[in-house]
């Protein structure tokens, strides 16, 4: 199959124990998975518990020996100097198994906190350049548009470097990725819309350093997997507002009309106490996604749908899998997926 594919999990954030999700990691690297992705939220629409998740990993990666974990959050609510400085002493817990995704940022984790995040690909470009700068250990000075920085330096730096991954999806942020970022991450989207994205990354990274190695190519995916692609699907219709971008809709070829009511409603722009926009939000998922374009943008079926699905996102570039499970029986899917699925694209 050429290149080996890489397979990761999203940890189940928000509900969980802190113990939870330690023994969480754990069972995934006995598994066999290659990384642990933890969202990196202050709150989510689900009013449930949310412990600090560079905690979680921290804690995690003692009792683990093999498997990389880290978070998709944004540029906004840290420093980049702080967070260069946590990441590397990450690594040094770890044995160089961190790694960390910057995003657009989500206005529930912002807004309330008075954090700002105007110009949010500016601020995410900025980190990226000046984290890496002080990993070198030498004294930086940058002057950007948010951060400015003069002779500054940490007395730490990653043991063998941690990736910075940029999750994108639109066309000015998947340049910025594929200049500045050791990987892409990006969300749930047919394959073929999947493929024209790379694209637009390959196009950026025509300008990264020539330091940098090949940008990795990643997919967040929904996935659920049961006997039947119906019983699959049964898991996937009551939360499916949720694991749609709107504005993905008319790129995959879909030729949908949102009313004026619903426009500028979406995942990142949600606010979890304000109760008409979620009902707004679900209301939305349920009068223009339709079972075809679900099964389009996720994956929902049989082990045999599931690997078929796969193979065609590998088919257009995705070189890493992040699965987010919401199978009806996860204790189900994630023995198959681990001892069925994955092996499958290693053999």
């Amino acid at each position: 199959m050429g290149k080996r594919v890489k397979f990761g999990i999203a940890a189940p954030v928000p509900g969980e124990s802190v113990q939870s999700l330690m023994q969480f990691v754990s069972s995934a690297e006995a598994a066999g998975f290659d990384t642990v992705w933890f969202p990196d939220h202050i709150v989510f629409m689900a009013k449930r518990f949310t412990p600090e998740v560079w905690s979680v990993v921290t804690a995690a990666s003692v009792g683990t020996s093999s498997i990389h974990m880290g978070t998709i959050g944004d540029a906004h609510r840290i420093h980049p100097a702080v967070m260069a400085q946590r990441l590397a002493t990450v690594d040094h817990i770890s044995g160089g198994r961190a790694f960390v995704c910057l995003g657009y940022g989500e206005k529930m984790n912002l807004d309330p906190y008075g954090i700002r995040w105007d110009k949010p690909l500016t601020r995410v470009a900025e980190a990226a350049q000046i984290m890496r700068a002080l990993w070198s250990g030498e004294p930086v000075s940058f002057d950007g548009e948010f951060y400015k920085l003069k002779d500054a330096e940490l007395r730490i730096t990653p043991e063998g470097g941690v990736p910075i991954y940029i999750a994108a999806t639109g066309p000015k942020a998947l340049r910025i990725a594929g200049q500045y970022g050791d990987g892409w991450v990006t969300n749930a989207m047919p394959a073929r819309l999947y493929a024209d994205k790379s694209r637009a990354v390959d196009e950026g990274a025509a300008k990264r350093d020539s330091k940098l190695a090949p940008i990795e190519k990643t997919l967040f995916i929904f996935v659920s997997l049961a006997g039947s692609q119906d019983e699959a699907y049964s898991s996937i219709e009551p939360i499916k507002h949720a694991l749609v971008w709107p504005e993905l809709l008319k790129d995959s070829g879909y030729d949908i009309e949102v009313e004026d009511q619903y426009k500028g409603i979406q995942y990142t722009k949600i606010m979890p106490n304000d109760a008409e926009m979620l009902r707004k939000f679900k209301e939305m998922g349920e009068k223009y996604y339709s079972r075809e374009i679900m099964l389009d943008f996720i994956i929902a079926g049989s082990k045999e749908e599931v690997v078929k699905r796969l193979e065609e996102y590998v088919d257009a570039g995705v070189g890493h899998f992040i699965l987010r499970d919401f199978s009806p029986d996860r204790a189900h899917s994630f023995k198959v997926l681990s001892e069925e699925v994955v092996p499958y694209f290693r053999s």
